[in-house]
């Protein structure tokens, strides 16, 4: 009996850790693309080692002909050199990734780097509701439960089209059609 619950507890480990980096970047992505058709170079400032099967994700939702540029930081005091890059980089908006541990949404480090790249115009978008508070145009995925958030007050972003509450989709009608994948490119903040 013991054995046979060591065998489930591992598995419900291995599914939990499965599902913290299920996050479904369809729907957000969809928006993004009736929101700003035009803009398919999409910045991540993420720790690239313990979040790149989120970026799988996310380059598979943006789909083929997209580009991902990733700020690998590793500490907070790192922000300003990744929004450095992602600016450097002309990135066209900024995803924030749920989970990761330095980066993700809900953390200062976030705020900051969201915030001096909507100085440069560069908008941000996120998963859950905590990342409009940090600067984030628009949010849609599983913290919203499906629903299109929009931020009541753009930041530093005066020219951004902001989506109309109405593209909120249902997850199930938000398949991607696409067979292939964005391009993934990762440069260092240190």
């Amino acid at each position: 009996m013991n054995r046979h619950s060591a065998i489930f507890a591992g598995a419900a480990l291995a599914l939990a850790g499965f599902t913290l980096c299920a996050e479904d970047f369809q729907p957000l992505m969809k928006v993004a693309q009736a929101t700003w058709p035009e803009k398919k170079h999409i910045g991540v400032i993420c720790d690239y080692r313990m979040s790149k099967d989120q970026i799988l994700v996310l380059a598979r939702a943006a789909g083929e002909g997209s580009s991902i540029t990733v700020a690998d930081t590793r500490v907070a005091e790192q922000a300003n050199a990744a929004a450095g890059i992602l600016a450097g980089r002309r990135t066209d908006f900024v995803v924030v990734l749920p989970q990761d541990h330095m980066f993700g949404g809900g953390s200062f480090a976030t705020t900051m780097a969201l915030r001096r790249l909507a100085s440069r115009g560069i908008p941000a978008i996120g998963t859950t509701p905590g990342t409009l508070k940090q600067g984030a145009s628009f949010a849609m995925g599983d913290g919203t439960q499906g629903q299109l958030l929009v931020t009541e007050r753009p930041i530093g972003t005066v020219s951004v089209v902001l989506p109309h509450r109405d593209l909120a989709y249902q997850k199930t009608s938000l398949v991607s059609q696409k067979a292939g994948m964005a391009t993934i490119a990762v440069h260092s903040a240190r």
